[in-house]
């Protein structure tokens, strides 16, 4: 039997957000992502929040969103999709927990890696743009650097969300729909 509320976790680019809605609308449920809360509380993307007022802003405002979430979701049906580095946030995470059940989005770190190098540019001064801001501020100075950076991080974060969660989908590198039918079965 589905749960009442359903939170997905996973690495940057493993598609929570993405097959979140899709789920949201099969289910019949609202939904809800934390990164979009987040923005319209703060009045300014995630990114932002997290490269101009620090690590500790960006983990309050994501506490703060999931403590004002959950104490308002009563007898909603929901899908919520969180943040990729959630794991690290014990408080949000005592909230969303309080709420539904865990479900980690696993997908290949490879492609997870692959879907934010993609989108890595180099301007003209040499500096990079489009970094996740937890890697921005280590200071890579290469993309190999970068993708080094991110593989130990994505290592880590995937071994939290594995003893934290309720349900593991493992997801292919296939299409929406494909991945939306897993997850679906997998928390049937």
């Amino acid at each position: 039997m589905t749960k009442d509320v359903i939170i997905l976790l996973g690495l940057k680019h493993s598609g929570k957000t993405t097959l979140g809605k899709e789920l949201a609308k099969k289910l019949g449920y609202d939904f809800v992502d934390t990164d979009e809360l987040i923005e319209e509380t703060v009045g300014m993307s995630v990114r932002d929040l997290y490269n101009n007022q620090g690590p500790q802003a960006f983990i309050l405002a994501e506490e703060t969103v999931c403590k004002k979430l959950t104490a308002n979701i009563g007898d909603k049906k929901m899908v919520i999709s969180t943040g990729g580095g959630i794991c690290e946030n014990p408080p949000a995470l005592m909230h969303l927990k309080a709420a539904g059940e865990f479900v980690f989005l696993k997908n290949d770190l490879k492609l997870s890696v692959s879907r934010i190098m993609k989108k890595i540019d180099v301007d003209e001064t040499g500096s990079f743009t489009n970094v996740p801001a937890f890697i921005k501020k280590q200071n890579p100075k290469s993309l190999e650097d970068i993708k080094k950076m991110l593989y130990a991080k994505f290592n880590e974060r995937a071994e939290l969300y594995q003893k934290i969660s309720d349900t593991i989908v493992e997801l292919e590198n296939a299409s929406i729909e494909e991945n939306l039918e897993c997850l679906y079965k997998s928390i049937k």
